[in-house]
């Protein structure tokens, strides 16, 4: 499976529609027993532009709301024509 994660965006079939970066995050470090610094991992997966942030916001703390995104089909099609893989 670690090799397809640099084709295929496998992560975005485990995660409901709408998820935190966080949620994400914590996912691709699962699948590959890694540890990202948290606002790394955010600025890439941000120039990717493969996310659309939603309007909506959860709790997942008393401390600060969460915005919630989407992964963006269309945008990773499009690089991968590009030749874009999806690396970490």
């Amino acid at each position: 499976m670690r090799q397809q994660i640099h084709f295929e965006p496998v992560g975005f079939e485990l995660l409901p529609e709408a998820f935190t970066i966080k949620e994400l995050q914590n996912l691709y470090e699962a699948i590959l027993g890694v540890r990202f610094d948290r606002r790394n991992f955010y600025n890439k997966m941000k120039r990717l532009e493969m996310l659309e942030q939603l309007d909506e916001t959860i709790n997942p703390s008393q401390k600060k709301e969460a915005f919630l995104f989407r992964f963006n089909k269309a945008k990773y099609e499009e690089l991968k024509q590009k030749g874009f893989r999806l690396e970490f």
